[in-house]
């Protein structure tokens, strides 16, 4: 009998040992999905072709099929893993395992995705209503300000010449 509740103390005290991770390790914040670096590569290239159509005169013919490709890589990202799908119900509280994924409090990330969607289709509307080179170039150095901090904010890897930036004399 006392045997077997030794076995079974120690049974129980590996178990235990197992399953509660250790408190001096830190956990290291979670890759992202391989295929996130070639979709943020295209999402780089189509910003970049964006950015030759619009400055310094927006040419809306050639800008409105990329605006439409960068929300359809949006998407993809989004279904890869590589960033998070905006909330279609009110966000319940997170699970205290989840909290410890990663450094980076999920909600920045989540903030900061809403605003590229929100700018890449802001830039759109621009576009589409046939605002003046001023206004869309506004938006367009918001969007590109705001794509740059989303990468930090969600881990995700920046792509081969970095993202791209304004010409010199328009930003």
């Amino acid at each position: 009998m006392k045997k077997a509740i030794t076995a079974l103390s120690l049974v129980a005290a590996l178990f235990t040992s197992s399953s509660v991770p250790a408190t001096s390790a830190s956990p290291a914040a979670p890759e992202p999905p391989a295929a996130c670096a070639g979709l943020v590569q295209d999402f780089a290239a189509k910003l970049k072709q964006a950015v030759g159509a619009l400055v310094p005169t927006p040419n809306t013919a050639a800008v409105k099929p990329l605006i439409g490709d960068l929300l359809v890589l949006l998407t993809a990202m989004q279904n890869a893993g590589c960033i998070p799908s905006p909330p279609v119900s009110p966000p319940s509280a997170p699970s205290p395992a989840k909290a410890l994924e990663s450094d980076a409090p999920p909600e920045q990330c989540l903030a900061a995705v809403l605003n590229v969607i929100s700018g890449v289709a802001g830039l759109g509307a621009a576009v589409l209503e046939g605002a003046d080179a001023a206004k869309i170039t506004e938006l367009l150095k918001a969007l590109l300000q705001t794509v740059n901090d989303t990468l930090g904010k969600c881990g995700l890897p920046v792509p081969p010449g970095g993202m791209p930036a304004m010409p010199p004399a328009v930003g």
